[in-house]
């Protein structure tokens, strides 16, 4: 029965990296057209494939598995580089059109969306170029070649490696301040701390999935952990625009423009920030109470 388990989960595991593996593939088309979205999504197929294979030394031995991991890396900073653009260039849109016209002063709107929109462009270009590179074509083939060869022994259980990605949760949690236990500053905890948690709370969630169908109790597990990155992202999301919102107050300010109206957004955005780490704290005890379905 162990042995029959293990396969089983081994064999999810491999599944889970050969649908990702294919996803990377059929969205190169999609990528270079920019259609909507493409981008995000290649960058999550990316970071799956990337977090599944770090996690699983037990299907995919590191020798193997940290050259592939690494050539997924380079991908997905050419891939994040263009999503960022995109995302800022979305959240600020949206943010100046919540606001009343009076309070918009100034040409924020091309410090803000216009100037990301073309900063996307130009990212985007940067990954067209990449995906017609042989190093791209190389890392496909390295990828088949991970879900087709010898299967590796590796170093232990799924389960020892799922338990291990939660541990690291819980962790970067009691680090970050977000758990019940941990040591009370009496300051907000550094954005660096809290955007860990995220990145954990997104290893566990991708490993959870990878084996649903040999485990399907740890769906669960994912659910909970995919909440909590959502929310995290969000907290992520406000830092990240608060310091481009500072910084682009800056050349305002050099400019000789009105800057009032950076400093409302970026009072809204702390304010978001603030109430994405309180909500955090309730997912991160959902994630702490279904641990014993790992």
């Amino acid at each position: 029965m162990g042995n029959a388990r293990k396969r089983a989960d081994a064999d999810a595991v491999l599944d889970s990296v050969r649908r990702h593996s294919e996803r990377l593939t059929t969205l190169a088309d999609p990528v270079r057209r920019d259609e909507p979205d493409a981008v995000h999504q290649m960058r999550v197929a990316t970071r799956r494939l990337r977090s599944v294979l770090g996690t699983y030394d037990s299907v995919f031995a590191r020798p193997l598995a940290n050259p592939v991991r690494a050539e997924l890396r380079w991908l997905g900073t050419v891939l994040g580089d263009a999503r960022d653009e995109e995302v800022l260039a979305e959240r600020f849109d949206a943010l100046l059109a919540a606001q009343r016209a009076e309070l918009v002063r100034g040409p924020v709107r091309h410090r803000l969306v216009a100037a990301h929109r073309t900063g996307y462009r130009t990212a985007h270009e940067e990954v067209v170029a990449a995906l017609d590179e042989s190093r791209y074509r190389d890392l496909l083939a390295a990828l088949g070649e991970l879900c087709t060869g010898r299967r590796p022994s590796g170093n232990g259980s799924v389960a020892k490696s799922l338990r291990r990605a939660y541990r690291r949760l819980d962790r970067a949690g009691r680090d970050a301040g977000l758990r019940r236990g941990s040591r009370e500053s009496g300051r907000q905890p550094e954005p660096e701390l809290v955007h860990a948690v995220r990145k954990r709370a997104k290893a566990l969630r991708y490993a959870a999935e990878a084996v649903a169908d040999s485990r399907p109790k740890v769906v669960r597990v994912a659910a909970a952990a995919e909440d909590l990155q959502t929310v995290l992202g969000e907290h992520q999301d406000a830092v990240v625009a608060q310091r481009h919102l500072l910084a682009a107050a800056d050349r305002a300010r050099a400019a000789g423009e009105d800057t009032f109206t950076y400093g409302l957004l970026t009072a809204d955005e702390a304010e978001r920030g603030r109430s994405a780490r309180t909500a955090a704290r309730d997912r991160l005890r959902s994630v702490r109470k279904r641990r014993d379905l790992l």
